[in-house]
């Protein structure tokens, strides 16, 4: 008899779903100083400085920004071909998927609504400065002792899984600001730098391309009945919650 898992599906925004990154794309159109802008991004990339950090420098040099013109950059953003599908099985199935993302949610909405999808979103919100034409934006899913993140992944994933129910917590992502949340999560998605990341950091991983090969995987992993907690994750998530 096939046994009926509990999943919690967590996955990261940009260059996951969607197929760019969409803060570097899009809002990048809006930065005329892309020199400076990508060498903030490689401080990010070489852990310098976190997304809390990354994203105040970068939105800094935004310039000459509108809704309009920022919406027209969003309606060239395309979304990975299968994800769809994937949200389909996962409802079928009764699993839950939450985007967690070090992004804006305004363009996770905008995004996602486009695409006919009505999906639980985390994420930084957008204030525009329309008078000078800027933007920064808020935190709301911060850690009160961690200033790095702009969204705290982890306690997202924590917070809506329940270890004494037994559900087992699923992390699909691709890069540097998914690297913090890959060692607490069950089962871990990978591709890119989170790939990179989880292998020298000896982190279990499936690596994918697209979100067919992820849906393939979790049903070959519900047929053979392999789907359980990680140990060190759990261990590391009831030391997040005693405070260790």
């Amino acid at each position: 008899m096939m046994k009926k898992y509990l999943l919690k599906i967590f996955s990261d925004f940009d260059g996951t779903i969607s197929k760019n990154d969409v803060w570097i794309n899009s809002i990048g159109k809006f930065i005329s100083h892309k020199k400076k802008f990508d060498s903030i991004l490689e401080d990010f990339y070489s852990q310098k400085i976190g997304t809390r950090e990354v994203s105040k420098r970068q939105l800094e040099l935004v310039s000459n920004f509108t809704i309009e013109e920022f919406n027209k950059c969003l309606d060239e953003e395309e979304i990975d071909d299968y994800f769809k599908e994937f949200v389909s099985y996962c409802r079928e199935n009764e699993f839950e998927v939450k985007v967690l993302s070090s992004g804006l949610e305004y363009y996770i909405d905008y995004i996602l609504k486009r695409e006919g999808l009505k999906l639980e979103y985390y994420g930084s919100k957008l204030i525009v400065d329309e008078i000078n034409k800027k933007i920064s934006c808020e935190y709301e899913y911060t850690d009160e002792y961690c200033k790095s993140c702009e969204t705290c992944k982890r306690n997202i994933l924590i917070n809506n899984t329940n270890d004494f129910e037994n559900e087992i917590s699923v992390y699909i992502g691709d890069g540097v600001s998914d690297y913090c949340v890959s060692g607490f999560a069950d089962v871990v998605f990978a591709k890119g730098k989170l790939a990179s990341y989880c292998w020298k950091n000896n982190i279990t991983y499936f690596e994918y391309k697209n979100f067919s090969d992820i849906k393939n995987k979790i049903i070959k992993m519900i047929s053979e009945n392999k789907f359980k907690q990680r140990q060190e994750a759990r261990v590391r998530r009831k030391d997040v919650f005693l405070g260790g």
